[in-house]
């Protein structure tokens, strides 16, 4: 066999070879392409938001999945709360009464009305109270602390924990009470404040004010400028007028007289002069 026919008839063995790679490496070539195009996700570029502290921007709909998420996250804790029963009507305001200060609003509930816990929290007492009679003490979170007294009975025990909306008992009239009703106060930091600040009772809801805040002081220091519920707008300042006392501006603007006070660096001895400022808050 001559040289010449030998390598021919090689070439015709190792061309189908090299025909079938030459297939098989299009075919993944093709099968890579066609598996990027499916994967490939096209964003209008004029979609996208850059959002301060992500390394890439965001499309709309991450974007607003993203400030719904802050939302929920900065939400106000006031506008978590509820009112502590169903109708309660009030019957006595927050404010001095009788000679003496009323720290919290009284709404009017038959005996055996259920009384529910107005936040998720701790009880930190529940007994008796003396002028309360049977009490109930929540303290909450931000060192918020709700009262509930004059109940006839206890449905949760001192100690427990309690979710928002829970019965925690029924109302009555122990203790010092005319009638049956519920005594109910809000305290931050040991400090009492106006329940109505929060709560519109009347509407059975959290007031709408109050909804942007986080604590009670922020809140007492918003709206006591304005006014509120039925109370008039106090201002920052008040000038001491002929006849006035810190009794009588007490009950004027339904401020204890020991904030008063504890503002003007005053005893409650201290005599007044005509003209002084003292400030209400």
């Amino acid at each position: 066999m001559s040289q010449k026919t030998y390598f021919s008839l090689l070439l015709r063995e190792i061309d189908p070879i090299f025909y079938r790679m030459r297939v098989i490496f299009l075919l993944l070539v093709l099968l890579f392409f066609v598996g990027f195009q499916s994967n490939a996700q096209y964003v209008n570029t004029d979609e996208l938001v850059i959002v301060p502290g992500l390394e890439a921007p965001v499309s709309l709909t991450e974007y607003n999945v993203i400030k719904t998420q802050e939302q929920e996250q900065y939400k106000s804790y006031l506008a978590g709360f509820m009112v502590p029963g169903n109708g309660g009507k009030v019957i006595s305001d927050y404010g001095p009464r009788s000679g003496r200060m009323h720290y919290g609003t009284d709404l009017k509930m038959e005996r055996g009305d259920t009384v529910y816990a107005v936040n998720d929290g701790n009880i930190t007492r529940s007994g008796w109270g003396s002028g309360f009679g049977n009490i109930i003490i929540i303290q909450h979170a931000n060192n918020i602390e709700t009262y509930y007294a004059h109940l006839s009975k206890f449905l949760r025990k001192e100690g427990e924990w309690v979710a928002k909306g829970e019965a925690i008992g029924l109302a009555g009239s122990t203790g010092r009470a005319r009638g049956s009703h519920l005594h109910f106060e809000i305290r931050q930091e040991g400090r009492a404040f106006d329940p109505e600040l929060v709560f519109d009772f009347g509407e059975q809801q959290i007031r709408d004010e109050a909804r942007n805040f986080e604590t009670l002081v922020a809140l007492h220091q918003t709206l006591k400028p304005r006014g509120y519920s039925n109370n008039a707008a106090i201002p920052e300042f008040y000038k001491v007028r002929s006849g006035d006392s810190l009794w009588v501006i007490s009950r004027k603007f339904k401020t204890p007289i020991k904030d008063i006070c504890r503002l003007n660096n005053i005893s409650e001895n201290s005599v007044l002069q005509i003209g002084q400022p003292l400030k209400m808050y």
